[in-house]
């Protein structure tokens, strides 16, 4: 079958059936500004301290470049696939392997992480506030967490996605409202000090240090891809949500990182920042009785972005399967809701598995760290892929389109900077153990990857060939029916 064609071998989703709104949230909970702000960017405070804002503003610039790079190759053909077909279209089946490879061990981990995350929160908090102290209690909450996600992502995904927007802009209202009132109460003591290096630990290393987990706030921005099948007009509603999640959350980010600072007193900052649970203590000291407010939307955003992570993961297993590189199982659709049942199921078993065994080994808040860290690091050698393949696509294949700040300098730039989280990680600073397990399983995991890649170029060289098809035309294919 050529590329441009529609096969119909295979189970289809609900092609056309949702709008910019809805794929614009998939990202921004995905991204999940309330819960990365209270846990990912707290996980930065030791090293960033004051200069914190500053951190969090290189990682976005960071991933603001990998955005664009991947808006450019996203309004070129929709897919689930998402990256790992911009990788194949762009460097070539190899790349496109080797991204799906790397993105079937990040964003599986997303939901849980996630799980124990909320675990974790809501022990903390059932501890202090209603007296049960029960330590085993974040486990009835993790597996109440994977129920929820469950039932909003295995039917359709007009309604998973719409409840992303409903949720998405709760937490965004409610931590932008603490993080203007804590500027608001503190109008006398603002400067910008958080964006001065010589605050955090060693200068500049602490910065980039800090920059490592700040990038873990980011990672979601790219989940608006996989359904590029499932969008209206998706070479324009993709870019567009691809980037302006990044643009946009990131400048939230900013926002809370630069308030908390003074929220929290300057002086005091990294005292107050590295105590319980730092943001619902602000809600308290701000909003008193109100706090209750922050607690839901830290909550509500482990929910959304769970949501989002299990409908992005499970389109690209629909489409590994569909290209032959996954259990053919995971390319069924449910025959009513047109979702992915099956890899829906099995992505909530695993991240059920998962999140237990490792809360149980280590209890939540490691497991959390361990997984996190594991997915900074994939996701990092993926966004650099897609910054590269943005470049030599539009060099060697569309010279005539070439742009020398959209094609050439941007992906470049976000190249350049997504190499120091990883120098950071491995070289310079590398985490000690339990965490450091994360690093070491990454560089296995790369490894098989690359073995798989020469194995598949020996024995089935059709299937990586596959990687690029288009199997859905933007908007030359009727939506399916409600």
């Amino acid at each position: 079958m050529e590329a441009g064609s529609v096969s119909s071998s295979f189970d289809r989703l609900r092609v056309h059936s949702i709008g910019l709104p809805q794929v614009l949230f998939q990202s921004i909970t995905h991204m999940a500004p309330a819960a990365a702000v209270a846990y990912s960017i707290y996980i930065s405070v030791p090293f960033s301290r004051q200069a914190l804002a500053l951190s969090v503003l290189l990682a976005l610039v960071a991933c603001l470049c990998a955005a664009t790079a991947i808006g450019q190759l996203a309004k070129l053909e929709p897919s689930a696939g998402g990256l790992y077909a911009y990788a194949a279209r762009s460097l070539g089946p190899w790349a496109g392997f080797n991204v799906a490879w790397l993105f079937i061990l990040f964003e599986p981990l997303v939901a849980p992480f996630l799980y124990l995350e909320f675990g974790w929160a809501m022990r903390e908090v059932m501890s202090s506030e209603a007296g049960w102290h029960w330590s085993g209690q974040w486990v009835l909450w993790a597996l109440l967490m994977a129920v929820i996600v469950f039932l909003l992502t295995y039917r359709d995904i007009r309604i998973s996605t719409t409840a992303g927007v409903i949720l998405g802009a709760f937490e965004i209202v409610v931590f932008g409202a603490l993080a203007v009132w804590m500027l608001l109460s503190n109008t006398s003591h603002l400067n910008l000090q958080p964006f001065n290096p010589h605050h955090a630990v060693g200068g500049w290393n602490g910065v980039f240090r800090g920059m490592v987990f700040a990038i873990l706030a980011f990672i979601g921005f790219e989940a608006a891809a996989p359904l590029g099948e499932e969008a209206k007009h998706p070479r324009r509603a993709i870019p567009r949500a691809v980037v302006g999640s990044a643009l946009l959350i990131g400048l939230f980010y900013v926002l809370a990182a630069y308030a908390w600072v003074f929220g929290a007193g300057f002086n005091t900052f990294v005292d107050q920042a590295t105590g319980a649970d730092p943001w619902r203590a602000l809600g308290k000291a701000f909003w008193g009785g109100a706090w209750v407010l922050v607690f839901l939307a830290i909550c509500n955003s482990i929910a959304a972005n769970s949501n989002a992570a299990v409908n992005a993961a499970t389109r690209v297993f629909y489409a590994l399967a569909r290209n032959r590189l996954a259990p053919r199982p995971l390319g069924r659709t449910h025959p009513e809701y047109k979702t992915p049942y099956i890899a829906i199921v099995w992505m909530s078993i695993f991240a059920v598995v998962l999140a237990l065994l490792l809360g149980w080994k280590w209890g939540p808040l490691v497991g959390f760290a361990l997984i996190a860290t594991l997915a900074v690091i994939v996701v990092v050698i993926v966004y650099i892929l897609i910054c590269l393949g943005c470049i030599w696509h539009y060099w060697t294949k569309r010279r005539a389109e070439f742009n020398w700040f959209l094609h050439g300098l941007v992906p470049a730039a976000g190249a350049v900077l997504f190499f120091f989280p990883l120098y950071y990680e491995y070289v310079k600073f590398p985490p000690t153990y339990p965490i450091k397990y994360a690093n070491w399983v990454a560089l296995g995991w790369v490894a098989v990857g690359i073995a798989l890649t020469f194995f598949l170029y020996a024995r089935y060289p059709d299937r990586l060939r596959d990687m690029d098809r288009v199997y859905v035309e933007d908007e030359t294919v009727a939506a399916v029916p409600a």
